[in-house]
């Protein structure tokens, strides 16, 4: 008997234009992603979805991360003044970025400014151009996130439906910004909002803040506005031939194949994630011909009993090596943010850096100890955004 056997990744990322389509974004091998802006970029290296997923895009580059977002800041850098001016703050923000040598820049302003209304603008444009300008020295290629809207999560909480309109006026100054200086804008806004549209639960802690299944479900959302590629695969596989589609893919025996994805899925949700927030199976397995139930099996480990018909319609996977990997990836990026975070944050800084230093300002050579951590950090990262190869097997269910 013949058998068809296919397998399908869906989409972790869903294709669609960004602000310039002629010119797509892309890492390169050696980039240095900086990342800037108020809470919502500094929180995002507390669970690293966003971070996990660019890096999963590009398993065969050499790309380094590192967040400098920092809780409440604007672009002015103000919550950088420490117990300094805001002329500090921005000088503190300028310093930290430009020494990084940046490549690429992701920059994450407005939410706060948009506090300032219609009246601040004018304002927060100058602001935005300053900070930009500041970068010019890096030669970095820079994108500019939109801010996006607040979650109505009912009262007593406030309406956010006013805050909103003020936050919509500063993400069409963002965009109009990036249109003159021919930047990359990608609207969290909008991208944000239709996430919103189907919810299975908040998106943020207080109606502002993302919380790790806000970070989550945004994934893709994200992906979107940076107008990167479907990742999907697929795998048919028939008496015959066996063809590969996105996928490396090689006949071992009948409906058993030995494989390797171009590219990791996303890791599982939450553990605190309702059922209902399931993510969209990251692999579909169909199978055409059987007569009966069959069990898959990959890399000799029993991952499911489905019966002829369920296999002929589809069969979503979940929680294979390649999701498990995905986590692993996001886990060891959780553990550089941390690190590197110690390494240009130091909790006791007044003491080491500030106007203290005269009292444990020795300790001060111990910050730099954190540079080979990381360093460790990052090639275990380099390792385990490679997907590598499993072996797919159905056998006749006992």
């Amino acid at each position: 008997m013949n058998h068809r056997f296919v397998l399908a990744l869906l989409p972790l990322v869903v294709a669609a234009p960004a602000a310039r389509a002629a010119e797509p974004f892309a890492l390169k091998d050696g980039d240095r992603v900086v990342l800037v802006g108020n809470t919502l970029i500094e929180r995002e290296q507390r669970y690293a979805y966003w971070e996990a997923a660019l890096t999963s895009r590009y398993p065969d580059k050499n790309v380094t991360f590192r967040n400098l977002g920092w809780s409440g800041d604007t672009v002015f850098g103000d919550a950088r003044a420490g117990f300094g001016s805001q002329k500090d703050g921005f000088n503190h923000l300028k310093e930290h970025v430009l020494s990084l040598k940046p490549t690429v820049i992701v920059v994450g302003y407005g939410g706060n400014e948009a506090f300032d209304g219609p009246d601040g603008l004018p304002k927060f444009e100058k602001g935005l151009n300053t900070l930009l300008d500041t970068f010019a020295p890096a030669k970095a290629r820079i994108v500019l996130l939109g801010p996006p809207p607040q979650e109505d999560l009912g009262r007593p909480l406030p309406d956010p439906a006013e805050q909103n309109k003020n936050l919509r006026l500063y993400r069409d100054k963002i965009r109009d910004v990036a249109k003159q200086r021919d930047l990359l804008f990608v609207d969290l806004y909008d991208l944000f909002g239709e996430v919103a549209k189907a919810p299975a639960a908040p998106l943020t802690h207080n109606g502002i803040h993302l919380d790790a299944q806000g970070y989550y479900r945004t994934v893709l959302a994200l992906n979107k506005g940076f107008g990167l590629p479907g990742a999907s695969w697929s795998i048919t596989h028939t008496a015959s031939r066996t063809l590969g589609f996105g996928i490396a893919v090689e006949a071992i025996a009948p409906l058993k194949l030995k494989a390797t994805a171009g590219y990791l899925p996303a890791p599982p949700p939450p553990a605190d994630a309702p059922a209902k927030l399931a993510p969209v199976p990251a692999r579909e397995l169909k199978v055409v011909g059987l007569n009966e139930p069959h069990t898959l099996f990959i890399d000799g480990k029993e991952i499911l009993t489905a019966k002829a018909e369920e296999w002929q319609a589809g069969v979503q996977l979940v929680g294979d090596p390649d999701q498990d990997q995905a986590e692993k990836l996001r886990r060891a990026i959780i553990e550089k943010n941390r690190l590197y975070f110690h390494r240009w944050r130091p909790q006791n800084e007044t003491y080491l850096f500030g106007f203290r230093k005269h009292e444990q300002g020795k300790n001060s050579v111990e910050i730099p100890q954190f540079d080979p951590l990381v360093q460790k950090q990052e090639e275990e990262i380099a390792k385990l955004r490679v997907p590598v190869a499993h072996v797919y097997e159905l056998k006749k269910a006992k």
